[in-house]
């Protein structure tokens, strides 16, 4: 992963988006680790679909930023003096992006039970 580049968006204004994955980013990863993210995302929708009939749009927006929020956490932890690459970078992918949904999930059922 260190060799092939950033895995989430390079521009400033990009960056400052929390739901951006772009082309080029995901180019840069091997073609292993986009396949693994692709697995782990239809997992965390598959264990979701009660969420994702009630609210669609508001779903894949939040799955958005969670799986753009994974990739970072991703890169940070592959980029590390110990890290294995790609393996790294599916691994921590792996474990953050069902936990960042999951932690979506719960917000938003608490905030519509506040309403």
């Amino acid at each position: 992963m260190p060799t092939k580049g950033r895995a989430t968006a390079t521009d400033l204004h990009a960056q400052t988006r929390e739901d951006i994955l772009n082309p080029q980013a995901i180019s840069a990863l091997s073609a292993g680790a986009v396949s693994a993210m692709s697995a782990v995302g239809a997992a965390v929708i598959k264990q979701n679909k009660a969420a994702l009939s009630k609210n669609p749009d508001w779903f894949w927006h939040m799955f958005a930023k969670c799986e753009a929020k994974a990739a970072r956490l991703a890169e940070e932890a592959a980029r590390s003096p110990d890290a294995c690459g790609d393996a790294t970078f599916i691994e921590a992918y792996a474990k953050n992006l069902p936990k960042l949904m999951v932690s979506a999930l719960d917000a938003h059922d608490k905030a519509l039970k506040t309403k």
